[in-house]
């Protein structure tokens, strides 16, 4: 089944509803958790926390860890998971 077809079988409301929690998600850790140091779970905390003890930007360090994760759940959980988290990371 090609990427086309994968696309076809989500749900418009699921890409409105991962978009809406892509921004606000966004809007938390640009507000409130990064300027006061406060580190997040999972990719995006793992980032922050690297973003403070290396030279590279917060931006940089959850793009390439995300490209990690993708490619690791692509392999694991194929076409369909990719497109929804790839859309999720990057909509906002």
């Amino acid at each position: 089944m090609n990427t086309i077809q994968q696309l076809q079988k989500i749900n418009p409301i699921n890409f409105l509803m991962i978009a809406a929690a892509g921004m606000i998600n966004a809007f938390g850790i640009t507000i409130f958790l990064a300027p006061v140091k406060l580190y997040d779970s999972g990719i995006s905390g793992t980032s922050m926390l690297l973003s403070q003890i290396t030279p590279l930007s917060l931006s940089w360090l959850l793009l390439l860890l995300n490209i990690l994760l993708f490619l690791y759940g692509y392999k694991k959980q194929g076409k369909r998971f990719t497109v929804t988290s790839y859309y999720t990371a990057y909509a906002a």
